[in-house]
């Protein structure tokens, strides 16, 4: 629940709507913003998961600059990081759709689509 400064009160469990109604004012926190609108806009869906994802990344950053380790030398890591975790997706995680039947795809899309659609 969020209160407004004229009293407006917002009930919601949407990332992005908390966030958008959030007076963000550190550059962080605007970018985290900014993440959560984007990740709303393209998918629809997420939004929570993305910033508290990039909050984490934020943080380890954070902690590897205290250490003195250059922001270059992390920005490498994470993005070899990122390389890495998309290829063990790509080997181990992915599925053929076609072997999971009409069924399978229903259901699939039901859980998908339960966050954001009632009386499915």
């Amino acid at each position: 629940m969020l209160v407004d400064d004229v009293g407006d009160v917002t009930i919601t469990n949407d990332g992005a709507t908390i966030l958008k109604l959030l007076d963000v004012e550190h550059p962080a926190g605007k970018i985290l913003v900014q993440l959560a609108q984007l990740q709303d806009e393209e998918v629809g869906d997420g939004t929570t998961s993305v910033v508290i994802l990039a909050a984490a990344l934020l943080k380890g950053a954070d902690e590897l600059i205290s250490r003195f380790v250059h922001p270059t030398t992390i920005i490498n890591g994470y993005r070899l990081a990122c390389r890495e975790a998309c290829k063990y997706i790509q080997e181990h995680l992915k599925m053929d759709v076609t072997k999971l039947g009409k069924q399978g795809l229903v259901s699939a899309a039901r859980t998908a689509m339960s966050s954001k659609l009632i009386n499915l």
